[in-house]
């Protein structure tokens, strides 16, 4: 009852948005949450009264919100705003309804896939229709709608369309099983292109495929920082047990850039086995930041469910990791002491790493699991 007396009067925001001598107050973004039907039709009936300044600076703001709190829902807003003349709209609306799973945001996406002038806007919508692809290997949506996705993603990846739109497709199409698939994903990583081979690991993680093992493996040595975070990613997507003890390496000696840090600890902790949550408990008795402290205790809670030692879980109460903890942590050498490690191999490692002349690479791998060259 509290919250309903506190909610603003609608008319109040749009006054306010089309009132460009002032500032929008920053409490009426909440506004346009789960937006009353008799309020976007008020909204409707302004849209195009808004200056594409003050809508573009509402979808900003709008997003920031949605990368905060994914309870708040602006997907009513965010369809109104797929058919906006400002491409910027566009893109954002997309992004904005990065979490709704209707099969009635097909159409419009294929349709911006396929016609819109933006490029930012058909990357967007090759990179959204992902989900639907997913959705219909799960067996989740009809065949006829996973069928249009994957012929529209298919029609872009073999066209001159834009690189940026094409690795879009293909990541989006990864999570396919098709045969034709694999090929583009293997053209892809041979190619001379970062950007074409980044994709490729993106489209590999999302496979289920352990057909890729070798090849991520490989990626996870990349001298290129974006394509390891990816070989990261899909090692820990596709639970690549011989990935554990590189990762478990390259933690230890903080040779990794800080966010593909993170996403090692988050591959491992969906690698699970032995040594792992001895390593995330001496970082987390080091940690001091607190979003580092929240991470690493996510990191903790899902390894022990990928080990199986969380009987009494509530599996309704787990969620995706936070990605905005997946930042601005940095672990010196001197917060990974021998004691916190016990007898573990991990331990091993460390006595082994104090002198890299002696250092074997391929002892580290699981038996008869080694990187190829």
């Amino acid at each position: 009852m509290e919250e309903q007396n506190n909610k603003i009067e609608f008319d109040i925001v749009i006054d306010a948005l089309l009132n460009d001598e002032a500032a929008f107050p920053i409490e009426y973004f909440v506004e346009f949450s789960d937006i009353l039907q008799p309020d976007l039709v008020a909204l409707k009936k302004v849209w195009n009264q808004i200056t594409p300044q003050r809508k573009a600076k509402l979808f900003e703001n709008l997003e920031v919100i949605y990368e905060a709190d994914y309870t708040k829902d602006f997907s009513q807003v965010a369809i109104l705003g797929l058919d906006d003349i400002n491409g910027v709209i566009r893109a954002s609306s997309i992004r904005l309804l990065d979490d709704i799973e209707s099969r009635r945001l097909i159409a419009p996406l294929v349709h911006l896939l396929l016609n819109d002038l933006e490029i930012s806007v058909r990357a967007q919508a090759a990179a959204s229709l992902g989900k639907f692809v997913y959705l219909g290997e799960l067996e989740e949506i009809p065949e006829q709608d996973l069928d249009h996705v994957e012929d529209a993603l298919m029609q872009v990846l073999v066209s001159d369309e834009h690189e940026l739109v094409r690795q879009k497709a293909l990541e989006s199409i990864g999570y396919s099983g098709s045969e034709e698939v694999k090929s583009y994903i293997q053209n892809a990583y041979l190619s001379a292109n970062n950007s074409w081979i980044k994709s490729a690991l993106v489209a590999m993680g999302r496979s289920a495929d352990d057909f890729w093992e070798d090849k991520v493996l490989e990626a996870l040595l990349n001298p290129n920082q974006y394509i390891q975070r990816e070989a990261i990613r899909a090692a820990g997507e596709l639970e690549i047990k011989s990935a554990r003890k590189l990762l478990v390496k390259q933690i230890i000696q903080d040779t990794l850039e800080e966010e593909n840090w993170a996403v090692a600890i988050w591959a491992l902790s969906k690698i699970g086995g032995e040594g792992v949550e001895d390593l995330f408990q001496s970082l987390l008795e080091k940690a001091e930041e607190e979003q580092e402290i929240l991470f690493l205790e996510d990191a903790i809670e899902n390894l022990q469910l990928t080990n199986g030692i969380l009987p009494e879980l509530d599996l309704l109460d787990i969620n995706e990791v936070d990605e905005s903890r997946l930042r601005e942590f940095s672990i010196d050498d001197d917060d990974l002491s021998d004691e916190l490690f016990r007898d573990s191999w991990i331990k091993s490692m460390e006595r082994n790493l104090e002198d890299e002349d002696d250092f074997d690479e391929d002892e580290y791998y699981d038996d008869d699991e080694e990187i190829e060259d």
